[in-house]
This record gives structure tokens, C-alpha cells and sequence, in this order.
């Protein structure tokens, strides 16, 4: 596995900041008022290694996908209910890493240049906070953040929330990547996603 010791590191800071809260997350997630913003801030406070940002042409740029995801599954997992309910659910956008960016390619919602596509194809490393990387991570929430729209305002779906086209999307590349029906995702060595 790639980055192992990072990784290995990333999980003991976990256990350790868990011991706020008694060791348990869903301490932590109750301490958040039902507030999935103030859950992800909490979160990255807690879990450096979760803050999942860096500068794009002299621009920070926040992506935190690991926070994201985490609030996205707990709320996703109890169906918005008791611990999972959160009041700012819609907060939250895609959670942006390899395979949805590869899926709206390949569907023609993004169009890459000729030199992106070589690297992909090729399976070249696009480096971690690269402008093509943070690019392609960018793009893609806005792009999903489009669709949710569309759904909700143009085909009467008004509770649809970027993260349910996330998961639809995320799922629909997994299954064109496991039958071949897709080109490569772009490859980045990180532990944000």
C-alpha cells in the first residue's frame, strides 16, 4: 500500500484525538450539535491529517474530502436519523478524489487537454497540489454541484444533495472501472483520498 507509514501515522493520530472523547467518534459526532459543518470542523481541529487543502495560483483551496466523507457516511449510514441527523446536511459537496473527476470524462461533463489525457493514460503521477490535480478535484465538485442543481430545480427532486450524485456517480465509475468500460483515473500519491 502506498504511503504505509504516513498512513499507519494517520491512524494513531485518529485514536489519539479520540480520547477527548472518550475514545468514541460517536462522542464526537453528538458534541457537534447536529451540525455537520461544525462536525467537519471539529474534525479537521482533532485530525491534521485530515485538512485537506492547499494554494492554487496564489489561492487557498479546501477540499477536505476525508472530513467530508466521514460526516457524508454517518449521515448516509443512519439515513439522517438520530446520530446522523444533521441539520446542514446540504452543506456539504462531493467528496472529491479520483474516480468521479474519471466518470464525468469519460461522460463528457469534463473535457481534458490532450497532454492530461496522455498522463492519465500513460499512468503518470499528476503530483498532489499540482494545478492538474487540483484542477481535476476542483472541476469536478463543480460540476457536481451543477447536476445536484439541475435535479433539483429542472426534474423536480428538490432534496437531492451533491453528496447522494457523488455516491451515484462514485458507484457508476467503480462499476465501468470493474468492467473495463472506462479510460485509467488520473493517479496521485496522497492520503487525502
Amino acid at each position: 500500500m502506498p504511503l504505509m507509514k504516513e498512513r499507519t501515522r494517520l491512524l494513531r493520530e485518529v485514536g489519539e484525538g479520540l480520547q477527548q472523547y472518550d475514545g468514541e467518534a460517536a462522542n464526537l459526532v453528538k458534541s457537534a450539535g447536529k451540525s455537520a459543518t461544525v462536525l467537519i470542523s471539529k474534525v479537521l481541529d482533532l485530525f491534521p491529517g485530515f485538512r485537506d487543502q492547499t494554494k492554487y495560483k496564489e489561492e487557498e483551496v479546501f477540499f477536505y474530502k476525508r472530513a467530508q466523507i466521514f460526516v457524508g457516511d454517518v449521515w448516509g449510514s443512519l439515513r439522517g436519523r438520530g446520530l446522523g441527523e444533521f441539520d446542514d446536511i446540504s452543506s456539504l459537496t462531493m467528496f472529491a478524489d479520483y474516480r468521479v473527476p474519471q466518470l464525468l470524462h469519460a461522460e463528457g461533463v469534463l473535457s481534458y487537454s490532450d497532454a492530461l489525457v496522455a498522463k492519465i493514460s500513460a499512468g503518470q503521477i499528476i503530483e498532489a497540489g499540482s494545478e492538474e490535480e487540483v484542477e481535476l478535484r476542483a472541476w469536478s465538485v463543480q460540476a457536481v454541484e451543477q447536476l445536484a442543481q439541475m435535479l433539483r430545480e429542472d426534474h423536480g427532486l428538490p432534496h437531492v444533495r451533491s453528496i447522494q450524485v457523488d455516491w451515484i456517480l462514485w458507484e457508476e465509475g467503480e462499476q465501468k472501472h470493474i468492467e473495463k468500460l472506462i479510460a485509467p483515473h488520473h493517479r496521485t500519491w496522497t492520503t487525502f483520498y
